[in-house]
């Protein structure tokens, strides 16, 4: 018999689509012995993840509070400081920021993701404003200067991840990150994510996902509604990016190819970006995405099980060198979010 301890889970997070319910569900998170609180960035779909954030910090005193995704060009940088300045005024040493290239935020604008000099810009420039030093601004690369008011915040101590999926993006969080965000369906798996990065690069895996009573099938409307809506986002994703599907298992790939077709049809070519991503993570809107909601994919792409497969599920991410998995909860919130840390947290 071994005397090597399996290995522990990674802390516990929850993520969240922000909406005006969201900061008492960051209350009930901290009370639960959630770790951190993420909230998307996606201003044509979500509210304003600094106020939800800020109405969070005057309702929690330990929890940490994550902003996931910040992406370039959404924002000025001089802008996202403040926002992050005011954030650590109201919440000194829990706040936490993700920036990435892109999803949402920059597909429902009818644009791809940012290219990673953007993004790397962004994060050199986001540092030096928020250590109060000079940042070119944007628009004609003149130097810029926080200057504070007295009573205004002024320098912020925030953690900077990097969310990142090819090679290149991993260099880039390697190099600039306190961390790394992905999401829990990698390619490769996510040994392979963690291994480019090194096993002392602190990884993030966010991932949708409920608890499961036995027995219970993965296509249950409670599931469905809990964890459907992140099925139809892998969809999308292959609609938005074809490429995504090269090195999928056959059937799968039929499937997404078939989907692709259904969707392309179905949805105007010129303002398909203003519809496909409807609901985002929330509920599923789009009759097309209907088909997909099997308990083969719910098990692909979402973090859904039995309490005992996510304990053990979760003991491999720690295995595999993952230090926090952020879920987020589905339809009934209060109560997933309960079940999830039952099942997860000690």
């Amino acid at each position: 018999m071994s005397d090597v301890a399996p290995p522990a889970g990674p802390a516990v997070s929850a993520f969240f689509a922000p909406v005006h319910d969201t900061p008492e569900h960051i209350r009930l998170a901290e009370e639960l012995g959630f770790e951190s609180a993420w909230v998307y960035d996606s201003p044509l779909l979500y509210n304003d993840p600094f106020i939800t954030l800020a109405r969070a910090a005057e309702r929690t005193s330990r929890i940490r509070l994550g902003i996931g995704l910040i992406v370039p060009r959404l924002r000025v940088p001089v802008a996202t400081a403040a926002a992050l300045r005011t954030l650590t005024a109201l919440a000194p040493g829990r706040v936490r920021a993700a920036v990435g290239a892109g999803f949402t935020g920059r597909f429902t604008l009818g644009l791809g993701p940012v290219p990673l000099g953007a993004l790397e810009a962004e994060v050199g420039e986001l540092r030096a404003l928020l250590a109060m030093r000079e940042a070119p601004h944007p628009e004609g690369g003149n130097p810029v200067l926080p200057t504070p008011v007295r009573g205004a915040a002024k320098d912020g101590d925030v953690e900077i991840v990097i969310s990142c999926r090819g090679v290149k993006a991993q260099a880039l969080a390697g190099r600039l990150g306190d961390g790394a965000l992905t999401g829990i369906f990698y390619p490769g798996g996510l040994g392979e994510l963690v291994a480019g990065l090194g096993r002392e690069m602190p990884v993030t895996v966010h991932a949708v996902g409920a608890v499961a009573d036995p027995g219970e099938p993965l296509d249950s409307a409670r599931l469905t509604a809990a964890v459907g809506p992140v099925v139809a986002v892998a969809f999308h994703a292959f609609a938005e990016q074809p490429w995504r599907m090269e090195g999928l298992p056959p059937d799968l790939r039929a499937q997404a190819e078939d989907y692709v077709a259904r969707i392309s049809a179905a949805l105007p070519g010129d303002r398909r970006y203003q519809q496909l991503h409807q609901g985002h993570l929330v509920e599923i809107v789009l009759p097309e995405d209907r088909a997909i909601l099997t308990p083969e994919n719910v098990a692909r792409f979402s973090f859904t099980g039995t309490a005992p497969d996510l304990r053990e599920r979760a003991r491999g991410l720690a295995a595999d060198g993952v230090t926090e998995l952020a879920v987020q909860p589905g339809g009934d919130i209060p109560r997933e979010l309960g079940r999830l840390a039952e099942a997860l947290i000690a």
